[in-house]
Order: structure tokens, then sequence, then C-alpha cells
């Protein structure tokens, strides 16, 4: 993390950027691309490093952004002192860099070509991996098909691409792909786009208190339909004592195989277990607002290394499902999609913090980025 104290409070004067480099100070030839993120001016470094961590474990600073004091100008009151804001370079692997922040102008005279005002921008190095072209007429919500229409990233590039969307559409900024032979193409993600939210907990409620917990957010909310009625959770079979020292004996082997056959017939002809299930609230002409309970083991990267995600976590993942699934996937949705995706993310918006109430925990959105509670 960048130390507070070199840069300016939030009530202060903002300190001069640095003019973005040229692409020809970097001799990336065919190997590597140059992309850039465009975001507003009160980003904090610090916020592009922890959307970072949230994907790249490896994330670290190598040189921090630093303020430094710069004198311009001589006259009747001496020279002049500005603040200048040293870009820095964080790694997030072992061939990718972002550095930054710097100035929304390139120190070669060539215009960035961003529509819209933009704060300040950071260079991304990575490789350039590419695959095949992508499928034709599939869905195309970030807009990176369009973007790599001739090849497609894989690997190393894939989840920088994908990231970079991300962090675009999270802080409302816009990204410019670097493709080398091509023009320079851009995305410029919708922030509504980003409607779905989970809640990772330690606590289970059981369906009829989830439905009581939702029914306060939403009156219309309802169990979905399983067929199965609540058995309470499954009961944990016994085990067969055995000497803690030296192979298990013949009589041993027979008892344990016994009791492994009966659980397994009692498993096959007794009542199904409910290991998961679903709330769900009916939004007519605007699809569907679910909330889907299950227990997991592979958590986001931002949540491991909680205490009590170490071994799992009961998700509680709230989703919407509009009607037309293809308009869904689209980079750029009809009107109608929007109007409905604005009525949905209210209500879903409302079903999750009633369910963090519940249950605490974190939160986290479909880009497996962390929402503050207040956020939400």
């Amino acid at each position: 993390m960048t130390d507070e104290q070199d840069l300016p409070p939030d009530d202060g004067p903002r300190p001069e950027l640095v003019p973005l480099p040229g692409s020809s100070e970097h001799p990336i030839a065919d190997l590597y691309v140059r992309h850039l993120l465009a975001v507003d001016e009160d980003v904090d470094p610090s916020e592009i490093e922890a959307l970072a961590l949230s994907r790249f474990p490896a994330t670290r600073w190598e040189t921090p952004p630093e303020v430094v004091q710069t004198k311009a100008g001589r006259g009747s009151r001496g020279s002049e002192v500005h603040d200048r804001l040293v870009p820095g370079t964080l790694r997030t692997s072992r061939h990718t860099t972002i550095s930054g922040p710097y100035a929304p102008a390139s120190d070669d005279g060539m215009a960035l070509g961003f529509d819209g005002p933009v704060g300040m921008v950071y260079e991304v190095l990575c490789p350039r991996e590419r695959g095949a072209a992508p499928f034709q007429g599939g869905g195309d919500r970030d807009g990176l098909a369009r973007v790599y229409s001739e090849a497609f990233p894989i690997r190393e590039e894939a989840r920088v691409a994908s990231w970079l969307v991300a962090v675009a559409r999270r802080l409302c900024g816009a990204v410019r792909f670097d493709l080398g032979a091509t023009e320079p193409r851009f995305v410029v993600p919708d922030p509504a786009v980003s409607v779905d939210l989970t809640v990772y907990s330690d606590v289970w409620l059981s369906p009829d208190a989830a439905l009581a917990v939702c029914a306060q957010a939403d009156g219309s909310a309802r169990l979905a339909s399983t067929g199965t009625p609540w058995q309470g959770p499954p009961q944990t079979a016994g085990t067969v004592p055995v000497e803690p020292d030296g192979p298990l004996t013949p009589e041993q082997l027979a008892a344990l195989h016994a009791r492994a056959e009966d659980a397994d017939i009692a498993a096959l002809t007794g009542p199904r277990t409910l290991s998961a299930y679903a709330v769900e609230v009916d939004l007519g002409d605007d699809g569907l607002v679910s909330v889907e309970v299950s227990g997991v083991e592979q958590l986001p990267l931002v949540l491991r290394g909680l205490e009590w995600a170490v071994d799992g976590a009961i998700a509680y993942q709230v989703r919407w499902t509009p009607d037309d699934l293809v308009d869904w996937q689209r980079e750029l949705p009809s009107f109608e999609h929007r109007v409905s995706r604005t009525r949905a993310a209210g209500v879903v918006a409302a079903l999750t913090r009633a369910v963090h109430v519940a249950v605490g925990g974190e939160i986290v959105d479909q880009d497996e980025f962390l929402v503050e509670p207040d956020d939400v």
C-alpha cells in the first residue's frame, strides 16, 4: 500500500500528474501489448491495488506513487513550489505491470482517443497471448469479442483483459486496448451491468428462516419448489472404533465394510437430503430474482485467508435472470432490458441487505470484488 503521508489529503490541492510515456519508449515488439485504463481523477492508487489483489494474489508495489515538490518559474516572488505525483509501478505477476497514475495526455503528442473526460490513466503492460478468433454470434457482454475479433486473448492476456473491463465497470472508467497492427479499440462498460451480489457467511439459514428474512425485503418472496421437504442438515455417519496403531484386523475391516454398505443403502432408499435451496421473487416481465443458498468450498480470492472461511462458507447468491437471455448478453442491450435491469437491481440490493443483516459475513459483486454493506 502507498503510505498515506505520500499522498495529499482529500480536501487539499491535487498534485500535478506526469504525462503518459509514448508507446515508442517501450520495446514491446510482438511479445507484449500496452493497454490503458482511464479513471476519474479522484481514484486513489490504493483502489487499483486492492482491485488487483482481488484477482492477482502476487500483486505488490515495485515503486509506490510518491508526491514530490518541484520548483517552477522565477520572478519577484521567487520560485513557485508545486506538488507532483510521480507514477508508481504495480506488478501483478512475473510478466505484467500496471504503471501510473499518469495525466490523460501523451508526451509524444498523440491523442489517447478516449470518448469523454478522463481524469488519469494507468498503463498496463502484459504478454501478447492470442488464440483463435472468437465465435461469432455468441454473447459479448464485456465487449472483448468485438475488441479481439481477429484472435481472442488466452492465458495471461485474457486474465488481464477481463480484469481491466471489470475495473473500468467498477470505477466508471474505460479501457483502451492497443492491439498492435490494428487501431486501438475501446471498451466503456456500463456499471449498471453489475447487478448480482453474493453474501458469504458462516451462518446457515434454514429455508423457512431465509424466506422470513427475504420477505422482510420483498413481500412476494417465496421458496422455490424442490419437491423434497426440508429434513434438516445431513446426519454424519458413525465411525468404527479401531486401534490407533497397526493395521486393521479382519474383523475390523469386515465391520467397516458392513457399516459403509448400510450407509449406502440408507442414502439410496431414504428421503433425499436438501443441501441447497432458493428463494425467488417473480418480477413478471422484468424477470426473476433468486437467492440461491448452498455451501461452497472455493471462495473468491478476496475472501481467502479469513479465519471463518478457511474450510468454505455458505453462499447466498442473489441473482437476476431476465426473460430475454440473448439481450442480456449483449454489450449494448435494448432500452427495455436496461429498464428491467434497473428495477431488478433494486430488488437484488434489498434482498442482499436483508440477508447480510441476518447472517453477517462479506458481500462480493459478480466480478468478485468486495462490496461494502453501506454501498449496496
